[in-house]
């Protein structure tokens, strides 16, 4: 995890460099850390990652040419038809070859990478593409190739064991091609299931409806994966919390001081993040590095969603963020049973019953707290095309 971590944490800040020198997208903040991770760990992640991209960006096309779609639904659009060929390659192998095929519990994560390239590509504009994708290319080789560069025998001696395995672990490709192999424990993988891909379906969309109700943040992806990762370790959900708290100061400390903020931002957020979840990782009872290393970057992409929404506005977030959160566990735990160390071991009618009404007792208050928002007549009314004061 500590290699991992720190070519995560050296994307995300190289990221934030070019992104504040340059003025480009790359791809968007999270894209190149996490996809040098998932490259070092399966080199079949570079070939697919590009036909994906590839796909999601014609469909994206023609949606645009072809129909009203614009501004928010471009980018569901994008992350909808970037996941078609991993999640679908990946089902089709699981019944081809289900011997052969290694179940990831992070999938999800990297599905949502060529949409969200895609869709950057797409917002760039046409005369900046060019550097655009060989700044991206170049940061990922060069990321990459430093990982291998890194990943040796000897690192592996000294820093394998030292942390939950990530790049040394023997489902790691490159730490197989270079002999860098760490015997060590192993945290069994989450059985992606076809119900499991709908509750992210479900996830993603409860966190979109809350989007458009209230106009807040809360993680498109997010809420959904820190309740499956609850249910396979209490102490992620720990992590998380204590990983998000550190990046929500980091963020507003780095926004007063320097006033860097969008894109430069979360990637500085997410960068935080990681080497929050790297620290207090080795200080919790965590055996899965890879969960951990993405519970970091979930915390630094929340803290900057947080940190955007206005004051008035911010009263509600934690509100709906705990009554999708929660509605997403119960509704996942109905589906599947619980790691030894993941919460809700028990679960009963009681456990239902008080969950459902702290949901909403949840909603009521966001409710309650909501700043009503004039509607299109009024503000037509008052507008000067209209004849109004505006």
């Amino acid at each position: 995890m500590i290699v991992a971590s720190t070519l995560s944490v050296l994307g995300f800040f190289l990221t934030a460099a070019v992104t504040q020198t340059k003025g480009l997208r790359l791809g968007g903040s999270i894209l190149i850390p996490t996809l040098v991770v998932y490259a070092l760990k399966d080199f079949t992640t570079l070939p697919v990652f590009v036909v994906s991209t590839v796909v999601a960006y014609l469909i994206l096309w023609q949606a645009k040419e072809r129909t009203l779609v614009y501004g928010r639904d471009e980018f569901l659009v994008a992350l909808a038809a970037g996941s078609l060929v991993p999640i679908a390659g990946y089902f089709l192998l699981l019944t081809i070859y289900p011997a052969f095929l290694e179940v990831n519990p992070l999938v999800f994560v990297g599905s949502i990478l060529p949409g969200l390239a895609a869709y950057n590509v797409a917002q760039t504009k046409p005369e900046y593409r060019r550097q655009d994708l060989r700044y991206t290319a170049g940061l990922i080789v060069g990321l990459i190739l430093l990982g291998a560069v890194l990943i040796n025998p000897w690192t592996a001696r000294l820093l394998g064991d030292a942390t939950p395995l990530v790049l040394f672990a023997r489902t790691s490709d490159i730490a197989v091609l270079t002999g860098s192999v760490v015997e060590g424990f192993l945290a069994p993988n989450i059985a992606i299931r076809t119900d499991i891909v709908l509750f992210f379906v479900v996830g993603m969309a409860l966190s979109e409806l809350v989007r458009r109700e209230f106009g807040i943040r809360i993680g498109i992806i997010s809420m959904a994966l820190i309740a499956l990762f609850s249910l396979v370790s209490r102490w992620l959900l720990v992590l998380f919390l204590l990983s998000f708290v550190v990046s929500l100061v980091a963020v507003w400390i780095v926004h007063r001081t320097t006033l860097l903020y969008g894109r430069v931002l979360i990637s500085i957020g997410c960068g935080i993040g990681t080497l929050a979840a790297l620290g207090f990782a080795t200080q919790l009872p965590i055996i899965r590095g890879f969960s951990a290393l993405f519970v970091g970057v979930i915390a630094g992409v929340d803290a900057y969603a947080v940190h955007v929404t206005p004051p008035l506005e911010r009263r509600q977030q934690p509100f709906l963020a705990v009554a999708v959160f929660l509605g997403m566990l119960l509704l996942l735990r109905v589906f599947i049973d619980p790691f030894r160390r993941g919460v809700l071991q028990e679960f009963t009618t009681v456990h239902l019953l008080i969950g459902s009404a702290v949901i909403l007792v949840c909603l009521g208050i966001a409710y309650r707290l909501r700043i009503p928002k004039p509607d299109d007549e009024d503000i037509l009314s008052a507008s000067v095309l209209s004849g109004g004061d505006g």
